[in-house]
């Protein structure tokens, strides 16, 4: 997932998500670019796919339990830093 990640100076890694609510099955679709005048420092989105309906915060837990499982980490280790409401988001896995 390096295309879609970066690490700071503090060794908190930063994932960009772009999520499809409202799917059949919640799953990691791959990659998909970011427009060529995004500001981020990744070039690549990790495309997911979330069962529930972006509504009452349903689609964000959905995906912080499915990127729990796939980085093998507890839930309380991933926050979205930006785009709680947004299909775009900037996940954060912290390391302390």
């Amino acid at each position: 997932m390096n295309d879609c990640s970066w690490k700071d100076k503090n060794s908190n890694t930063f994932y960009v998500i772009k999520v499809k609510p409202n799917a059949k099955k919640s799953k990691i679709e791959g990659l998909t670019p970011l427009p060529d005048d995004s500001e981020l420092p990744v070039k690549q989105a990790l495309l997911v796919s979330i069962a529930e309906q972006a509504e009452d915060n349903k689609a964000n837990k959905e995906l912080i339990e499915l990127l729990s499982k796939e980085l093998k980490v507890k839930k309380d280790k991933l926050s979205i830093k930006s785009g709680a409401s947004s299909k775009l988001k900037i996940i954060k896995l912290t390391t302390v």
